[in-house]
């Protein structure tokens, strides 16, 4: 499982239900990584989504009442609770052999961050501080995974970001070297 996100230093990762950034560079890098995947995400990302859904992708929505739902007729899209997510996701696994992206929010990304063997972040330099923040995941994340690249943007924008990729440490030494 993977996790990816656009997030500022303070942790903050939108606002009533908006990013508080338009950055194209960081759509096109989000699609590339998600696309043909199944894409995993709470009721609120799935509402502010224009579409309602991620094209080319296999949408899975955590809600605490998917029969809200039903009326929805898209074989690309299951609704779920989180406690039925495990058991779907699982099978999902066995059926597609598809990668997975946990795409937010923020109450997703802490119940997932554990089970994400790669994380992919866009790290927006801004110094917003009022918003939906996953500011605690992002100080464990280097004692749970290692930097594995980062690239700095290549498109001439007023905002400064960089596309950062981790790794799950794969032993304690792993912990132990970047201490």
């Amino acid at each position: 499982m993977n996790m990816i996100v656009a997030v500022n230093r303070h942790g903050i990762i939108g606002k009533n239900n908006n990013m508080l950034w338009y950055i194209p560079e960081d759509m096109q890098y989000f699609r590339r990584h998600t696309m043909h995947s199944v894409v995993i995400m709470g009721r609120k990302t799935y509402e502010s989504l224009p579409n309602r859904y991620l094209d080319s992708r296999i949408n899975v929505v955590i809600t605490s009442q998917p029969e809200k739902y039903n009326k929805v007729q898209r074989s690309s899209t299951i609704f779920c609770t989180l406690d039925d997510s495990d058991e779907i996701l699982k099978k999902l696994e066995a059926a597609t052999h598809k990668r997975f992206f946990v795409i937010g929010g923020a109450e997703i990304y802490r119940h997932f961050f554990h089970k994400c063997n790669h994380i992919y972040v866009t790290m927006v330099q801004n110094d917003e501080r009022d918003g939906v923040s996953i500011l605690l995941l992002l100080q464990n994340l280097p004692l749970t995974h290692r930097e594995i690249s980062r690239t700095p943007k290549t498109t001439d924008i007023d905002i400064d970001y960089e596309f950062l990729v981790y790794a799950r440490h794969t032993s304690s030494n792993d912990v132990q070297n970047n201490e």
